[in-house]
């Protein structure tokens, strides 16, 4: 049996034990884990470089510059204005590219059997009856006016019932480009290939039923392309 002292002698002796075992035993327990770690993030630094993720972006650059006054060339003036009152009317709230592509849908229904071949008959497309102005009135048939049966026309401006016409031509910028666009597209043939021959378009907040039986080429601002096949 221990006595006091030798009992509190035995106790600080186990304490100091301790300690140094816990000092000695407790260093390889965290260099170990020090070493997995390391290897841990040395293997993922390696993944990352030999396997970089990769993204493929295609981007097709559309070029706009507006034709100098002294090398116009002559194009026909009714088609010039039917297609610059079509350009201005569904897209003055859209991009130079989402004016342009309007324009050449346009010119590939023109280009298409199955559209009229002009640019006013593509436009204008669509059923009329008489305005009451000369309906059984006793006028001559050249003097009698039409006007287009509503939401039945091919571009939604033209049978809407309101005013067709630019305001203030002369002081609208949208109305300028607009004019400057349908010309260069009648004169040169400009940005040919930018739609691959789309047809068709509609608005992203609206689905058409004709949607899903045309083939989807791409979307510019607001407006979606299809190409009937």
């Amino acid at each position: 049996m221990l006595n006091n002292g030798n009992f509190v002698f035995h106790i600080i002796i186990g304490v100091i034990i301790g300690i140094v075992f816990l000092h000695y035993a407790r260093d390889p327990i965290i260099k170990i884990e020090e070493k997995i770690v390391e290897k841990f993030i040395t293997v993922e630094q390696e993944k990352i470089v030999k396997v970089p993720v990769k993204e493929k972006v295609i981007q097709t650059k559309i070029v706009y510059i507006p034709e100098k006054k002294n090398t116009l060339k002559k194009v026909d003036k009714d088609s010039l204005y039917c297609l610059a009152l079509n350009i201005y009317r569904e897209a003055n709230n859209q991009s130079i590219a989402g004016m342009i592509a309007v324009g050449r849908v346009v010119i590939n229904r023109v280009n298409d059997r199955r559209f009229p071949d002009s640019v006013c008959g593509v436009i204008y497309e669509g059923p009329r009856v008489e305005s009451w102005k000369t309906r059984g009135k006793d006028v001559p048939d050249g003097e009698r006016e039409y006007i287009p049966l509503k939401n039945r026309c091919q571009f939604s401006w033209y049978c809407d019932g309101r005013k067709d016409e630019p305001v203030k031509p002369n002081q609208n910028t949208k109305w300028q480009v607009a004019e400057d666009i349908a010309y260069q597209i009648l004169a040169y043939d400009r940005w040919k290939g930018m739609l691959e021959g789309a047809t068709h378009y509609h608005a992203d907040y609206v689905k058409p039923s004709w949607g899903s039986t045309k083939t989807l080429i791409t979307k510019i601002d607001n407006h979606i392309f299809y190409r009937w096949e």
